[in-house]
């Protein structure tokens, strides 16, 4: 049975900002995979998905301030639910 999460980055990350979503909504995404490009003003990140399933929606368009207390996208998994971690962005280069 499918289940829906929605990615957040971890409570002790800072603010970043969206420079560039990587796939689109009904994108099958893997464990680990990028699904975005943030910036936190001086380094450029990848944003990893932390469970593989479809992106079906983005919440935060290209340019927005993310932070932990709102999610950035929704993604449907199959199987049965479990808990699905927050993010840490990963350095670019």
């Amino acid at each position: 049975m499918p289940f829906l999460y929605e990615l957040m980055l971890d409570e002790n990350e800072p603010e970043y900002t969206v420079v560039q979503h990587l796939v689109p909504p009904g994108t099958l995404v893997g464990t680990g995979q990028a699904v975005a490009v943030l910036s936190d003003g001086k380094m450029e990140f990848h944003l990893p998905a932390p469970k593989q399933g479809l992106l079906v929606a983005w919440f935060a368009e290209d340019g927005a301030k993310v932070d932990a207390s709102r999610p950035i996208a929704r993604i449907v998994c199959e199987g049965a639910e479990v808990a699905v971690p927050t993010v840490v962005p990963s350095r670019l280069g």
